[in-house]
């Protein structure tokens, strides 16, 4: 039996969770830190970045705009044909192709394969996850996880795979429409050596406008792998999601907390805030407002009341706090002065940011997962300013 996109949705992210963590060690030793920028005027964002869900400036390199949405196109289920490898045997084969992901979420835009055969009775999967993170030479750097071949029935499992992936990095051909993955070289290495070898693995992916993905030109590659495929025809739409609110990116102004409906945001944003300044993007945002007293001191004490609900639901997604650490950071610690420091990822600024400092502060941390996303809370009393920068990792 055919299968359909959304008996699959769940094992892409299981495996996710260990690509996106390999893939931040490798990507960002050379992507942009969460540090001070200069902020573009609205007029210099680049529309095509920012409708694949990244703020990015006009100046930013536009050559894999194709890439991201060949893979948008490619959500869905297709049937294939492909050719798997064996020292020098070659293995025909049929069967469904899953793709899901895509280039709007978090720190990374990523998209999941999961070739499947045979098709009507599947008994073996290979799964590839493919992770984009932008980079300062204002390219998005790629890499390629490939898991496999596993049984199938093992492909359905929300655990980690027994055995670690091959990782390929990638690079985009805008003319051919293709990425080249080649080995990614071990640690430690001076050089590139590994992925310049010429026994090193290696093959090609063809990524068609109309999402329809080719595997071509491998070689070299583990037995089972596939060498050689292609998307034949789309059997099946990728599973539609419940209408989702739009996600805040840039500089805002808001009069009132409630006007948000962000949320990322309202989680870590009081609704009681008022005259509000917002700088966000995928990776977390930083707001400066007014609040009273008592208003923030509900606020901080319902952020720590949901924290021991979701830790009690997904104990292993929260860092462990004692009751006595949550009365401390409810209570604060006194800093003095503090001026904002105004970041983004993504956004860059023409002229420096400046927000109005906080001259008598108390510093407030709230809960943290152990991903390390949350928030800090820098608050003074007397003049009912507010500031917090928080991250979505």
């Amino acid at each position: 039996m055919n299968q359909s996109p959304s008996t699959l949705t769940a094992l892409p992210i299981k495996y996710l969770r260990l690509v996106i963590a390999i893939a931040t060690m490798i990507l960002c030793t050379v992507a942009p830190s969460r540090q001070a920028a200069a902020q573009t005027p609205a007029t210099q964002v680049s529309a095509d970045w920012k409708a694949l869900g990244w703020t990015l400036p006009e100046s930013f390199a536009p050559d894999q705009i194709a890439l991201f949405k060949g893979l948008n196109a490619a959500r869905g289920t297709w049937s294939f044909k492909a050719e798997t490898v064996d020292e020098d045997a070659t293995t025909a084969l049929k069967g469904n192709l899953v793709t899901t992901g895509g280039s709007q979420g978090g720190m990374a835009s990523t998209w999941s394969l999961i070739w499947s055969w045979p098709a009507e009775n599947p008994q073996h999967a290979i799964v590839e996850n493919i992770v984009a993170m932008p980079e300062k030479n204002q390219q998005f750097g790629l890499m390629l996880a490939r898991f496999g071949p596993v049984k199938y029935s093992e492909a359905q499992l929300k655990q980690r795979p027994k055995d670690p992936p091959t990782i390929f990095m990638g690079q985009w051909d805008a003319d051919k429409q293709t990425v080249n993955w080649r080995l990614r070289s071990q640690p430690g290495k001076q050089d590139d050596q590994a992925a310049t070898q010429e026994d090193a693995p290696a093959f090609e992916m063809l990524v068609a406008p109309d999402g329809k993905i080719s595997i071509q030109n491998g070689k070299n590659l583990p037995a089972g792998q596939v060498s050689t495929g292609r998307a034949t025809a789309r059997t099946g739409e990728a599973p539609q999601k419940p209408q989702e609110p739009e996600f805040l990116t840039g500089m805002h102004r808001f009069t009132k907390g409630s006007e948000i409906s962000d949320p990322r945001i309202m989680r870590y944003l009081p609704v009681d805030a008022t005259n509000i300044r917002l700088i966000s993007d995928r990776n977390g945002h930083m707001a400066h407002y007014r609040i009273s007293a008592e208003a923030f001191d509900t606020f901080l004490a319902k952020v720590w009341e949901r924290y021991r609900k979701e830790r009690a639901a997904k104990p292993k997604s929260w860092v462990d706090y004692s009751e006595e650490s949550i009365t401390a950071a409810l209570k604060g610690s006194p800093v003095g002065r503090y001026e904002p420091r105004v970041r983004s990822t993504e956004i860059i600024f023409d002229k420096p940011i400046v927000w109005e400092p906080l001259e008598n502060t108390t510093r407030y941390e709230g809960p943290r997962k152990r991903s390390a996303a949350g928030a800090t809370y820098y608050f003074d009393r007397d003049t009912g300013i507010a500031f917090h920068d928080a991250g979505y990792w």
